[in-house]
């Protein structure tokens, strides 16, 4: 790898410095690519969350727990932003912080931009899907329209910037795109992004620089954006002598009617056409079951992208969620499963679907006699997670029964999948949706228990989760 020798001084700095965070991070993930610009080499150790976090060792590294931490031969650094400036400054040669004192202001005016006016916004959207805070239509609403006003700022000032100061990428440029990134990739459609070309434009720009390429592997968006409409070409210019051919056939139209009402016989009129025949009630069923299926699996590939999302987001082997299309269907959200796992599509840039064949989940869907579930893990975490052992253990908790044992699954990482489920009964208080929610909760339960899935943290550390104090004032939405 690199280091900072280009600058003398840094060598004896960078060649001990480490980041402590979970995987994943874009807190940090921004300070990793400064110092790629930058010729640094910073070390990032494995840590876990909830557990790494709360030993006393780094709690003197960073008393309130959180993340990220960079650790260096004058001592610790604690808050995202504060490490990426302090990163960013260590060479003055690389445009990082602008090339003059007034575009440094305007660095810190982005960075502060993004902390104040994206990532509270980005996370109150993000969270619920993945899992980390409950669901609130309200706050989701809310935080849609925050990021709508800020992306028109960031939209208007890039209409007449390729990057966010001066010639070249800055901090501003690494901070705000890393701000962005998750929504991007789980969020972010081509109809939300209608209005903001610019803004697509740059980021697209920015995520494919090699710097960022080297810390985040290629980016996939969400949707890729819809091509702009080709301008409809003028109308050509027609010749008087063409003018003069294009009248004359309408003018003996505008006669036949007279010619004919001088004695002329009338036209009969043509027959009408033939009705098709109704559908039979098998027939119109198939078609029905076949656009069911298609809204199926068309739910399972995007809610797939979404998981690869949470995977990437936080270094995740395992996630749960529901499927709703299916309404208890268990052989349905089979087919939602199936389409989760599928592989990307070379051929449909435009949209990506599946793509979550590597981590194992278990999926749920409420309908109105039952409640169905379905669990899969691919071969990698197959020890680490025995497939039976967990839905056996769901069952217990909620009172279901197995109607598919474990077999391989249509999976590109192989795999098994099994399915089970829960039949409603109102006498005895017994309903899917409650029971959906006792699952799930059943289901996270044995995957900490495993190690597979992040502790629970108590309400007054919930903000280490976040690696920054971005959501301080999540109450005030």
């Amino acid at each position: 790898g690199r280091t900072a020798s280009t600058r003398p001084g840094l060598g004896a700095l960078s060649s001990v410095m480490k980041l402590y965070t979970y995987a994943g991070n874009t807190h940090a993930l921004q300070t990793l690519i400064v110092a790629r610009y930058n010729g640094i080499d910073i070390e990032v150790p494995l840590f876990e969350m909830g557990k790494d976090n709360k030993a006393p060792a780094f709690l003197k590294k960073s008393p309130l727990g959180k993340v990220p931490v960079l650790e260096t031969a004058q001592g610790c650094l604690c808050e995202a932003a504060a490490i990426a400036r302090y990163v960013a400054r260590m060479r003055a040669d690389t445009n990082m912080y602008g090339g003059s004192f007034f575009e440094a202001g305007q660095v810190d005016q982005w960075v502060e931009f993004a902390k104040n006016e994206l990532d509270l916004p980005v996370g109150m959207w993000i969270y619920p899907i993945l899992g980390f805070i409950p669901t609130n239509a309200t706050n989701t609403k809310q935080a849609q329209e925050d990021l709508k006003r800020a992306l028109a700022v960031l939209d208007a000032h890039l209409q007449g910037h390729t990057f966010l100061v001066g010639e070249g990428v800055t901090l501003a440029d690494v901070v705000v795109s890393c701000s962005l990134l998750n929504a991007f990739k789980l969020v972010f459609d081509a109809a939300f992004l209608a209005p903001f070309p610019a803004v697509v434009r740059w980021f697209t720009a920015c995520v494919a620089q090699p710097e960022f390429l080297a810390v985040l592997g290629p980016t996939a968006l969400l949707q890729a954006p819809a091509a702009a409409p080709a301008k409809a070409a003028p109308p050509a210019k027609a010749d008087k002598g063409k003018k003069a051919d294009e009248a004359a056939p309408k003018k003996e139209e505008e006669a036949a009617p007279k010619k004919e009402a001088g004695g002329g016989k009338k036209k009969e009129k043509p027959p009408p056409p033939e009705k098709k025949p109704e559908p039979s009630p098998e027939e119109k069923a198939a078609k029905d079951k076949a656009k069911l299926i298609a809204k199926v699996v068309k739910e399972g590939g995007k809610k797939g992208v979404e998981i690869e999302g949470a995977a990437d987001m936080g270094g995740l082997e395992f996630f749960c969620t529901t499927i709703e299309s299916p309404e208890g269907d268990a052989d349905l959200l089979q087919m939602a499963m199936t389409a989760m796992n599928a592989p990307a599509d070379p051929d449909n840039s435009e949209e990506r679907k599946g793509c979550s064949g590597r981590v194992g989940k278990m999926i749920f869907s409420a309908g109105v006699h039952q409640l169905a579930m379905v669990a899969y893990v691919p071969d990698v975490t197959a020890e680490k997670v025995p497939i039976g052992e967990w839905l056996a253990a769901v069952i217990k908790d909620v009172g279901g029964e197995v109607v598919m044992e474990p077999n391989a699954a249509d999976s590109p990482d192989g795999g098994l999948v099994a399915a089970a489920v829960v039949k409603a009964d109102p006498d005895a208080g017994k309903f899917p949706l409650k029971d959906k929610d006792l699952a799930m909760a059943s289901a996270f339960a044995f995957l900490r228990s495993k190690g597979a899935f992040p502790e629970e943290t108590e309400s007054d550390d919930e903000e280490v989760c976040f690696g920054d104090d971005a959501f301080d004032n999540i109450d005030d939405l």
